[in-house]
């Protein structure tokens, strides 16, 4: 048998060229993975993202000859202007990117492929490159996991092509890149919403410490103020001293009034919540403040016929209404103005960005309403109307400065939010934005129910409290009023005396917050011995918070601490009134 002899015939000029080419290729991609490490390693370095940018951006300039590298924003972005670039001078006077919509890097981030210029798919250069004299360009898409992250711009003032394996090189440098953006903006947004955990924890803190703050604040007003009320009682009317005692009573009220504002800030002021049609509410505050108005304030309204039904206190919102009108009429001064005020379904997008809520705060799926507050006044800067929602930041009287921070605090309250616009010369606009009741108009229509009759204080009291000064304070003006009264310094003392004297007592006051048993604990202990006794919760918290726990049925009187002696009197005739009822 003859052997085959191989690669008879075969030429060796072509053998030569096909090694040649492999070799090439071979080197080729040698120097492509070097460069890709290269870059690899720049954007693995332990720097900021800007940082580790800039020095890529620098590496690629380097190994690619170009004379601009640039990135881009990607989709959607509110600003074109490049996020770092080499290359690219810094004169203001040069054109900028995004002047001429529609080039090629807003082709290549909207289709996530690369666009190379000149090439087939090119239209025409950004006007920032065509200033320069670029010659060839590519703009390749930094994709990340998800989406197009940013554009990598690759940029020659020669006319020397980029060619194939350059441009699938630059797409694999850009993915990176794409990735690396990925990341650092997914850590920013796990960094912002860190923070706003930790705000809203500073919050319920501060909101915890203002409230245990105004129970004792308010506890010792309240003993201050019965005191000094049933001191005045006692004088003869043409007393001096009975003046003096009447001042420093305006005083210990307005003390408890700025307490309630602090806590109105904090979101927690506030009595028990109701349906209200916000529009009526509206026109009734309007029709009060109308006549103060000044012939040059012009008012006009853009209120619905329909109700506009919210859950809330239909004593705070009438102070929300009332503070910003008030705040818009004070924007205008002595000038001739307009104050609009409009009432409308807020749409969709008015509930997106960076609103005035709570921590944490996210519109809900429900329907809202915008009651909207808009002057025509002086306006404000960007650093006042930033701090506009600060307590006692005023550019007024000082002393003020709680009105648009109570209005705010308000609006948390009922699980709201705002939005403020203003600029000098241009007036201000504030947006206060409700989510709607579900529950039917008619609700907030109907008449309300016939006020119970006062019953005729008699017998026995029993009156428990912590603190001794309000015990004592409160002791002496049921005395006043006809009543012996037994006293108790806890709730588990309160529910002893009560099993032992219960048929006796006519009337039950007890605090909210005791020790041993609280006032909840000490009233369900009084009903279980004689259910129809009528009974006084007294707390230094909002009626909202306070009467959380309220049993269903048939819950107890509320009175705020401090109290004037005639709402305990009012308290007292309808804690016996209900019970006579019941």
């Amino acid at each position: 048998m003859t052997p085959t002899t191989r690669d008879q015939g075969a030429d060796p000029a072509a053998s030569t060229h096909r090694s040649a080419s492999q070799a090439e290729c071979n080197l080729a991609a040698v120097r492509d993975s070097s460069r890709l490490t290269r870059l690899l390693s720049i954007l693995g370095e332990p720097a900021s993202l800007r940082v580790l940018l800039d020095r890529a951006l620098m590496a690629i300039s380097e190994l690619f000859a170009a004379d601009v590298v640039a990135l881009l924003p990607g989709p959607g972005a509110a600003s074109r202007a490049p996020i770092c670039a080499v290359g690219l001078p810094e004169d203001p006077h040069h054109p900028r990117f995004g002047d001429e919509p529609c080039g090629p890097a807003d082709e290549a981030a909207l289709s996530g492929i690369p666009v190379v210029v000149p090439g087939p798919s090119a239209t025409r250069l950004d006007a920032p490159l065509r200033a320069l004299g670029v010659k060839t360009a590519a703009f390749l898409p930094a994709l990340g996991a998800q989406a197009v992250e940013a554009v990598l711009l690759v940029a020659r003032c020669e006319p020397l092509p980029l060619d194939r394996s350059d441009v699938d090189l630059l797409v694999a440098m850009a993915h990176r890149i794409g990735l690396v953006l990925e990341r650092a903006h997914a850590d920013e947004v796990r960094r912002d919403q860190d923070a706003r955990l930790v705000e809203a924890r500073k919050a319920e803190s501060l909101g915890r410490m203002a409230a245990a703050i105004a129970h004792r604040f308010n506890n010792l007003l309240g003993a201050a103020a019965v005191r000094v009320e049933v001191a005045a009682a006692e004088l003869p009317d043409g007393a001096e001293a009975r003046a003096d005692l009447d001042e420093a009573l305006a005083a210990i009220r307005e003390a408890a009034q700025v307490s309630g504002h602090m806590l109105a800030y904090l979101g927690q002021g506030g009595r028990a919540r109701a349906p209200v049609d916000l529009a009526a509410l509206c026109r009734s505050v309007l029709a009060d403040l109308l006549p103060a108005l000044p012939r040059a304030v012009h008012l006009r309204t853009a209120l619905p016929a329909a109700p506009v039904v919210v859950l809330g206190d239909a004593g705070a919102l009438r102070d929300l209404v009332a503070s910003l009108v008030t705040n818009a009429w004070e924007a205008l001064g002595t000038a001739e103005g307009e104050i609009r005020v409009e009432l409308r379904p807020a749409a969709p997008e008015e509930l997106q960005g960076r609103l005035l809520a709570s921590p944490g705060w996210s519109a809900g799926e429900g329907a809202y309403a915008c009651l909207e507050v808009a002057d025509t006044g002086c306006g404000m800067a960007p650093e006042t109307l930033q701090n506009a929602f600060d307590p006692f930041f005023t550019t007024k009287l000082l002393g003020r400065g709680l009105g648009l921070p109570v209005a705010l605090g308000t609006v948390r309250a009922h699980g709201g939010a705002m939005a403020a616009g203003s600029s000098p010369g241009h007036g201000s606009r504030f947006r206060v934005f409700l989510p709607r009741s579900e529950l039917a108009a008619a609700a907030t229509l109907a008449p309300p129910a016939e006020a119970l009759r006062p019953g005729r204080p008699s017998g026995l009291a029993l009156v428990a409290d912590d603190e001794p000064t309000i015990l004592r304070a409160t002791k002496r003006h049921l005395e006043r009023m006809g009543y012996q009264v037994l006293t108790a310094v806890d709730g588990a003392e309160a529910a002893e005396l009560f099993r032992r004297r219960g048929e006796e007592v006519g009337l039950v006051l007890l605090d909210l917050t005791m020790p041993h048993l609280d006032g909840w604990q000490a009233l369900a202990a009084v009903r279980a011995v004689r259910p129809g006794t009528p009974v006084i919760l007294a707390s230094g918290y909002d009626e909202a918070r306070a009467m959380a726990g309220a049993p269903r049925g048939r819950p107890p009187v509320f009175l705020k601490k401090p109290f004037t002696l005639e709402e305990l009197e009012e308290a007292v005739a309808q804690a016996v009134a209900a019970a006579a009822a019941w």
